[in-house]
């Protein structure tokens, strides 16, 4: 039986387009040596890395000063799944939002009237493209997709169900933009994995043996 793994759900709005990217994380995609949330506009990303000392820091984009806040919080608090706002540290405005979906969401409607609020007080020029994009909420599945798969190939490696040219069992994983290769460190033996999409890696759920080539 698969044991759910612990995840949360993090948000950030690209200082470039306006869009709110919004994605869940779980703790084994956070096993690779960094995990970016990107905008689909290409302008900005939020990265999320684990450190050596088992903490989790963050790289997020800001609206306001146009340039990222590097952030380092503990790991529990991090899947706490109680909501959680890292801000700018000059403007005080927060710009990633950590938490359960819902609450996620709502986070982020609330920054951006407070954003508003303050723009159009300050006769801000751009303040109609703010509104227009406002309610853009991109749902990025790489991070679940990536959780995903890796959490499977970890579970059939512990079965003894990977198989390769030399069967030595000493295997890793490597990320790309729309694929996982599971491969072995010895020979060399690989398989790629599609993660275009969430289907394509709940698909993977149902295989019981990988044979790496």
């Amino acid at each position: 039986m698969i044991v759910k793994p612990n995840e949360t759900t993090v948000a950030y709005r690209c200082p470039d387009c306006g869009c709110g990217i919004k994605s869940i994380v779980g703790i084994f995609s956070l096993s690779a040596e960094m995990l970016k949330l990107k905008c689909p506009c290409g302008g900005s990303s939020m990265t999320i890395k684990r450190t050596n000392d088992d903490k989790i820091r963050l790289s997020v984009p800001c609206m306001v000063c146009r340039r990222d806040h590097d952030f380092v919080i503990s790991k529990d608090l991090f899947f706490k799944n109680e909501l959680f706002e890292l801000p700018c540290s000059l403007s005080g405005f927060s710009l990633a939002f950590i938490g359960n979906s819902d609450d996620v969401s709502a986070a982020i409607d609330r920054a951006d009237e407070e954003l508003r609020k303050v723009l159009t007080e300050a006769g801000a020029a751009n303040i109609d493209i703010f509104k227009e994009q406002k309610k853009q909420i991109e749902e990025i599945p790489d991070a679940q997709v990536y959780d995903i798969v890796r959490f499977i190939v970890k579970e059939l490696e512990d079965e003894n169900a990977i198989r390769c040219n030399c069967s030595e069992g000493d295997y890793d994983i490597e990320l790309f933009d729309d694929s996982v290769c599971v491969y072995c460190k010895n020979c060399g033996a690989k398989q790629y994995i599609s993660t275009s999409s969430l289907s394509e890696a709940q698909a993977f759920l149902e295989i019981d043996e990988l044979k790496l080539k």
